[in-house]
């Protein structure tokens, strides 16, 4: 899979407690299929210490991008938790782009 954001094609799958989320090694990115985001924001910090890591790309942030899975077009919508967290979500599969400090942002914004 390609990248929503950099179109690198190193989009590369990382397993966390059971479910895999596939991140980008070049922008930091990850994708969250559909519920597998809400699942691992729900994990002990520990359990997800590896994709808290990251850092903000202005750019990528204004970069509206496509589906990793099926090319749709990704909406871009403010997250409920922080609304400082542009979301990229597919209307079609549901699934969910972090830019890379987005999942760290969420995480950090649900313990508060």
């Amino acid at each position: 899979m390609n990248c929503p954001k950099c179109q690198s094609p190193t989009l590369a799958e990382h397993k966390v407690e059971g479910v895999s989320v596939d991140r980008c090694s070049s922008c930091d990115g990850i994708w969250f299929d559909a519920q597998e985001l809400s699942q691992l924001l729900a994990e002990d910090a520990r359990v997800v210490a590896e994709l808290r890591r990251g850092v903000e790309h202005e750019l990528a942030d204004a970069k509206k991008g496509r589906c990793p899975r099926d090319s749709a077009e990704l909406l871009r919508i403010y997250s409920a938790i922080d609304h400082r967290v542009t979301l990229d979500a597919c209307a079609d599969c549901h699934g969910i782009w972090l830019d890379g400090g987005e999942f760290a942002k969420l995480f950090a914004a649900r313990r508060s």
